[in-house]
């Protein structure tokens, strides 16, 4: 967003047991450096967490709704969110079409918003910030114990004027992998080229957290019609624990290329957000 700020929001659900559990998250950051990290465990009897909308409440109190905009479709997202003296009040608008896969263990993924324009307010300690820019969503459900028989993934989103990529790389072992590009253009549908058509590099490694990372990343990809390339490199890297087992590794990256679809060609020179999961 505006002044070199981000925010990464997060609510992960434990269920299956005698207790489920309910983890939130707000991270901000300035310049990809992390300047506030917020958590919070709750029981899930104290979380609302509506199946037939996007909706959530916290002890009564409103913190995600979804719905859409009947004059022209767009999904919007509010969100309002505190943790001790840090929030979030943003909303996001959907800019382009949303989409979804199911993997073979049978779990959902959902990128609802590849791309939305974001406006609102932020406030870090006493600190009230007017941000906005371009946001995203994505959603997983009925994640099972499977999902943890694979290494880990790469995931990440790239933007140029008019056009969005969601990549990802699903590691089954730490030598196999099944790349992932999907792109979206502006106020249009998508396209999701297909894996033998993608190269995926991750380069330049080094230790963090006693774990072999990498630093910079590489991505070509080819259609009949679309051709990118992609090369990002770490500008900041945030690990933390998710549910205190998974090694998770938040990447701001400079990414600089271009996309040409069709006709049309566009030049890449962004910041966004990347992430590195390893459940191993």
């Amino acid at each position: 967003m505006n002044d070199g700020y981000s925010v990464q929001m997060s609510m992960r659900v434990l269920s299956g047991l005698r207790l489920s559990f309910v983890f939130l998250r707000l991270d901000i950051y300035k310049e990809g450096n992390v300047i506030s990290h917020e958590k919070k465990m709750l029981l899930r009897k104290d979380v609302l967490i509506s199946r037939d909308t996007p909706l959530i409440k916290i002890s009564g109190k409103q913190v995600m709704i979804g719905y859409i905009d009947d004059s022209n479709g767009r999904w919007i997202y509010d969100i309002n969110l505190e943790l001790k003296d840090t929030s979030a009040n943003l909303r996001f608008l959907g800019c382009t079409k949303g989409w979804k896969g199911q993997h073979h263990g049978g779990d959902w993924w959902a990128v609802v918003l590849p791309r939305a324009e974001v406006s609102g307010k932020i406030k870090v300690k006493d600190k009230e910030i007017e941000v906005n820019g371009t946001g995203y969503h994505d959603h997983n459900w009925e994640v099972k114990i499977f999902a943890i028989m694979n290494f880990g993934w790469y995931w990440g989103k790239i933007n140029s004027k008019n056009y969005t990529v969601t990549w990802g790389n699903i590691m089954k072992s730490i030598s196999s992998s099944k790349p992932l590009v999907v792109v979206n253009r502006k106020d249009g549908g998508y396209t999701n080229i297909k894996t033998e058509n993608i190269k995926f590099d991750a380069k330049d490694f080094q230790t963090e957290k006693r774990k072999t990372i990498p630093s910079s990343f590489t991505i070509d990809a080819k259609d009949k019609n679309i051709s990118l390339h992609v090369d990002m490199k770490s500008l900041g890297i945030h690990h933390v624990k998710i549910m205190g087992l998974m090694n998770y590794w938040r990447y701001h990256v400079r990414c600089t290329g271009f996309i040409a679809a069709d006709s049309d060609r566009e030049d890449i020179d962004e910041i966004h957000i990347a992430e590195f999961l390893r459940f191993k």
